[in-house]
């Protein structure tokens, strides 16, 4: 943000000046407060300096144009304190009739599209020209403090309340024009926000599916993310897996091999990187099927319906039954593939309880189910 001090002045002894504070960019991420300091000052005579001609007064318009003046801060600062100071200076070589005594007032207006009424501070002293080139100085607080510094315009006014007849020791205009200048100083204390690390996700989760698991996380605005794994009990890895794109919050694996799996997460952006997130629930991968419940038997007529769960990954069933009180036989019922329900006809009367396996589409079979209920036709 660019601060420049403008040359402005109507009527009286008078300087006057306007600050214009310009905008820069936003940033969006967790910001952490700092202060900084901003000052804008005139030390020496303005160019061109104060007109005046041999026997005028003081009420006469006199007023120098100075330079543009400029500090940068930051586009989202506010105000937390302002110091205004100034000196009067008078040159006694030229100066020889008029005491310039009286009330020396520097005001300084805010104004801003964020303000609803312009805010006004004076900066006064009263000052004599005896015998002295200082006529005196003051510095005051003024009252701006937590106005926004977007868009803002001060305006730099000193003025001399009376009328004094002045003469000048030379008749010539162009050697009487230096006789008084002032120097100002206006210090502008400020906040701002500075962009900081992003906050850590709040909650992150593992799902399974086969030997596939998918990872997501609680976003975190304008960050990119990195996530740390902990398989079984080893250590855990360092923060090197990136989802694509680097901003998603959700990540997935392939094809794993056998274990469990634990996630954090943590969010970066150009300041750094968050503390780590909590850890995930723990992701189990194995190729080894898991076991069905034990099965339901039904009779439905002359057919027995043996239902039972599905088992993620399995291809299809076998099953092994024992009739009445005969030994159990071998699993060689098979049912149809991704089906888990099968059922005999016009069976020949007894009772009858069934087990199953789950296998895979290579005919790998795994752990028996318990037991089924009897059923009896």
């Amino acid at each position: 943000m660019i601060s420049k001090l403008l040359p402005s002045c109507a009527s009286a002894l008078c300087m006057s000046a306007t600050l214009a504070l310009g905008l820069l960019p936003t940033f969006s991420a967790t910001a952490a407060t700092q202060s900084g300091h901003c000052e804008i000052s005139r030390t020496q005579p303005g160019a061109p300096p104060m007109s005046w001609d041999n026997n005028d007064y003081v009420t006469t318009a006199k007023y120098s144009a100075y330079g543009a003046e400029s500090c940068e801060v930051p586009d989202n600062a506010t105000i937390t304190n302002i110091r205004a100071s100034f000196t009067a200076y008078a040159n006694r070589q030229i100066l020889t009739r008029g005491l310039l005594l009286g009330d020396y007032i520097l005001t300084v207006s805010a104004t801003s599209p964020y303000l609803s009424n312009p805010l006004t501070g004076q900066v006064k002293a009263i000052m004599s020209a005896y015998g002295a080139n200082s006529l005196g100085s003051s510095t005051v607080h003024l009252p701006f403090n937590g106005v926004r510094l977007d868009n803002l315009s001060f305006n730099l006014q000193a003025k001399l309340n009376n009328s004094v007849s002045l003469r000048c020791a030379n008749r010539n205009p162009a050697e009487c024009e230096d006789y008084m200048y002032f120097e100002y100083t206006i210090g502008v204390d400020y906040e701002y926000e500075v962009p900081g690390v992003p906050d850590a996700p709040g909650w992150i989760n593992a799902s399974v599916s086969g030997n596939n698991v998918n990872v997501n996380w609680e976003p975190v605005s304008g960050a990119t993310y990195k996530v740390a794994i902990q398989y079984n009990n080893n250590s855990w890895t360092d923060y090197k897996y990136i989802p694509s794109p680097a901003s998603a919050s959700y990540m997935g694996w392939q094809n794993l091999n056998d274990g469990n799996r634990r996630y954090r997460v943590i969010a970066c952006n150009s300041y750094g990187c968050s503390e780590p997130s909590p850890i995930s629930n723990t992701a189990t991968v194995s190729s080894r099927l898991g076991t069905p419940n034990a099965p339901v038997a039904r009779l439905i007529g002359n057919t027995i319906v043996v239902d039972w769960n599905d088992v993620p990954g399995a291809y299809q069933y076998v099953l092994s039954i024992k009739y009445n009180n005969n030994n159990w036989t071998d699993f060689r019922y098979s049912s149809a593939p991704n089906t888990s329900s099968m059922s005999w006809s016009n069976l020949g009367s007894g009772n009858r309880q069934y087990r199953v396996k789950a296998c895979t589409s290579s005919g790998v079979c795994y752990g028996a189910s318990a037991a089924s209920n009897v059923v009896s036709n």
